[in-house]
């Protein structure tokens, strides 16, 4: 029988003041799992329904907060382990990536890696905390100039899948001191799916490039 020791101690590592990553972890004998769960100290839950649509790895129950999800998923693999079925359930382990949360603006993104498959995804947030919303692609304006422009980025000869509505999916880069400096866009090429997921691909825009697609209500907020 598997020698299967719990690990307790939950732990907070916090990126700014209101939001965090808890995590804790299960140990099978020499390999350990490590479970992840977004914490925003919100009264608002919809932020937490749409991240909890990213992978629904609960047939879509929906849980109010972060330490009652993260408590789900550990008696889920509790018992997937004691019941040698982790690997046929191919349970989908979730990561948590802040990149941007300042004037009340939070990007992120939710990767998931699934037990027993090579397959791996990622999908990319950007919220307005004040309100809560989920702003995606209502950030950029003049959107089809936006995508031509991405298109002669991606300099490949491969016939990809760039629909409009993929600039939705986007890293707020910052230089360190928290400033932004640009923004990447990633496209999922959805026609040419592998084992391991969508090819990705990256497009780069530099502050002085991307400030002309940004919408004014945002603008100020978001480069300040």
């Amino acid at each position: 029988m598997l020698n299967i020791i719990f690990v307790f101690s939950l732990s907070l590592f916090s990126y700014a003041q209101n939001v965090s990553v808890l995590k804790d972890s299960i140990c099978i004998s020499n390999e350990c799992f490590e479970l992840q769960e977004l914490k925003i100290n919100t009264g608002n839950t919809d932020v937490y329904k749409k991240i909890q649509k990213s992978y629904d790895i609960f047939n879509g129950t929906f849980f109010d907060s972060s330490e009652k999800r993260l408590k789900a998923k550990k008696d889920t693999l509790k018992n997937l382990i004691l019941n040698n079925s982790l690997r046929d359930s191919q349970f989908g382990f979730e990561k948590y990536e802040i990149f941007f949360n300042r004037n009340g603006f939070l990007n992120l993104a939710v990767h998931i890696q699934s037990y027993g498959s090579p397959w791996e995804g990622a999908v990319y947030y950007f919220f307005d905390s004040l309100k809560n919303t989920d702003v995606g692609d209502k950030l950029f304006t003049n959107k089809k100039v936006l995508l031509q422009i991405c298109r002669k980025k991606l300099k490949t000869d491969k016939e990809i899948s760039l629909p409009v509505k993929n600039v939705n999916q986007y890293k707020i880069v910052t230089d360190s001191a928290g400033k932004v400096t640009g923004i990447s866009f990633i496209f999922y090429d959805e026609k040419n799916r592998t084992n391991s997921g969508y090819p990705e691909y990256w497009v780069y825009f530099a502050r002085k490039e991307i400030e002309k697609f940004i919408v004014p209500q945002y603008k100020k907020r978001l480069m300040q």
